[in-house]
């Protein structure tokens, strides 16, 4: 399958008290919103949503496709992510995106990216269909860094 986004969204604003605890930012902090659905072929498998702190970015017009290749360019890539997998219901309006049934289940996946110097500068809420995804992890006991 051949995989693309669009965009839903790109957005500028203030950081709401979710995103205030999960980026450690003060109330009012200026943020940049990132709203895509991801495809599969022509087949919509996910929806996207990320807050970055405005520091990071020049503005929301700042990501073309990639937005690690945009942090990137500013030296803002995260080099480390601390994630949390949910099952989840689907909103009617994220169901219709998706072009699944209202309250169909899915696949939360939470994170959060941090610079080497522990600040966080990404928070991603990706939203997968549960008809469409098998994940596989690979863990390692004793591996060294």
């Amino acid at each position: 399958r051949t995989a693309h986004s669009a965009w839903l969204r790109r957005s500028a604003g203030a950081v709401t008290p979710e995103e205030s605890m999960v980026l450690g930012l003060s109330p009012g902090s200026p943020v940049l919103r990132f709203h895509r659905i991801r495809y599969a072929d022509d087949v919509p498998m996910a929806l996207e949503y990320t807050t970055i702190p405005s520091q990071y970015l020049a503005s929301e017009r700042a990501v073309d496709t990639s937005l690690y290749a945009a942090l990137e360019k500013t030296g803002s890539r995260p080099v480390r992510a601390l994630q949390r997998l949910r099952a989840v219901l689907f909103t009617p309006e994220q169901a219709e995106l998706l072009g699944i049934e209202p309250h169909a289940p899915g696949l939360l996946i939470e994170r959060r990216g941090f610079l080497s110097d522990g600040q966080a500068v990404e928070f991603t809420q990706s939203y997968y269909r549960g008809d469409s995804y098998d994940f596989v992890a690979e863990l390692q006991i004793g591996a060294t860094r």
